[in-house]
């Protein structure tokens, strides 16, 4: 039985442009799926001075657990990073380093929702 999983992600805006998240939205809206998830929806919510807001939703069959969820995210910290797009030695350069070094923070609220925060890198 599939589950819709909404992860809402916030970019920091002193380390990441609106443009750079209005092309990161645009890019995952041309994705039918995220790696092999079914991609439901990725808005562009709102900004404040400090925050990008964006909403993606996607079909899960399982359960995610922790490391798959951590690749995940660092997956989409790099497509942010390199909006438009994203060359398989840009990937493994941000894949291969912490969470912490790349200043991604991430919250499980349930099975189901996720508040992620990219802080970037200075």
């Amino acid at each position: 039985m599939n589950e819709t999983i909404t992860w809402r992600i916030m970019f920091y805006t002193a380390t990441f442009t609106r443009k750079q998240v209005e092309t990161f939205v645009a890019d995952l809206k041309k994705e039918t799926n995220f790696g092999g998830y079914s991609i439901d929806q990725v808005t562009f919510d709102r900004a404040t001075s400090d925050l990008l807001y964006i909403t993606f939703q996607f079909e899960a069959q399982q359960k995610l657990d922790d490391p798959l969820i951590h690749k995940m995210v660092k997956y989409l910290y790099a497509r942010a990073v390199h909006p438009g797009h994203l060359d398989t030695k840009q990937y493994y350069q941000i894949v291969n380093q912490s969470s912490q070094k790349l200043g991604i923070d991430y919250f499980a609220s349930g099975d189901r929702q996720m508040d992620i925060t990219f802080w970037g890198t200075e």
